[in-house]
C-alpha cells in the first residue's frame, strides 16, 4: 500500500527531526527519567502481557489468531513498555510529553526507532537489542520481530493463514520481550515487578516483615 502525500510529508518530517537531535537526546536522556515513567505508570505493560495470554489461550486449535494476537502482543510490548518511556522521557515539558509521546508511537515504522531505542536501552536498561537473539534462534530478535510484523500483515490485509509454527515463534518472540526485556530494563533501574507485570519501587518489598 503505497503512502498519500501527507504520509510522505510526515515521513520525511520525522526523519529530519530524529537526525537532527539524535545524539543530543541520547547524551541528555538520564536513568531518571526512564525511571520516572515507569514508577508513575506502574501498569505500562499490563495489556501486551493480557494480549500474550490470550494469544497462548488461543494457540490450540487456532493459530491464526494465536498469531495476529502475538504480533500485537510484540507491538504492544515494544512501544508501550519500552519505547513510549524513551520516547516521554525524551521531553522535558511535562505538559506537551503525552502529546509528542503519542503523535511519535502513531509512527509505524519501527526502523525508524530502532538505533535511538536501542542506544538508550543499551546505556540506561542494560539491554542489547541490538546483538540479542533468543536461544536457538538463528536471525536476531529485531529481525524475527520483522518477519512477525510481516506475517500479521498478510493475515490482516489477504486473508492469509498462520501455521502453528508461525504462532509459537510470534509467542516466543513476545515472551523475550515482555518476560526478558522488560523485567530487565525495570531490574537495571533499581524497580522490580509483581505478578510479571507491576512495576514497583518499594524497597521493603525485598523484606516481607516490613510489608504489613
Amino acid at each position: 500500500m503505497s503512502m498519500t502525500e501527507d504520509e510522505a510529508r510526515y515521513e520525511q518530517w520525522m526523519d529530519d527531526l530524529y537526525r537532527e537531535h539524535k545524539e543530543q537526546a541520547i547524551e541528555e536522556f538520564t536513568d531518571e527519567r526512564l525511571k520516572s515513567f515507569y514508577v508513575t505508570h506502574p501498569l505500562v505493560a499490563q495489556l501486551a502481557v493480557e494480549t500474550l495470554a490470550e494469544a497462548r489461550k488461543l494457540l490450540e486449535g487456532q493459530s491464526t489468531a494465536a498469531q495476529v494476537f502475538a504480533a500485537i502482543a510484540v507491538e504492544v510490548g515494544l512501544k508501550v513498555a519500552l519505547l513510549k518511556p524513551v520516547v516521554h522521557g525524551l521531553v522535558h515539558s511535562e505538559s506537551t510529553a503525552e502529546i509528542i509521546t503519542d503523535l511519535t508511537l502513531r509512527h509505524t515504522r519501527f526502523d525508524f526507532f530502532h538505533q535511538l531505542l536501542s542506544e538508550i536501552l543499551l546505556k540506561h536498561g542494560g539491554v542489547n537489542l541490538e546483538s540479542y537473539a533468543r536461544e536457538g534462534a538463528s536471525k536476531g530478535l529485531w529481525a524475527e520481530i520483522q518477519e512477525v510484523q510481516k506475517c500479521r500483515d498478510r493475515v490482516v490485509h489477504r486473508a492469509e493463514s498462520a501455521t502453528r509454527e508461525q504462532a509459537e515463534r510470534a509467542i516466543a518472540i513476545a515472551r523475550v520481550i515482555l518476560e526478558d526485556l522488560f523485567p530487565a530494563v525495570v531490574s537495571h533501574l533499581g524497580l522490580h515487578l509483581h505478578d510479571g507485570v507491576r512495576v514497583c519501587q518499594d524497597w521493603r518489598c525485598g523484606r516481607p516483615e516490613l510489608c504489613r
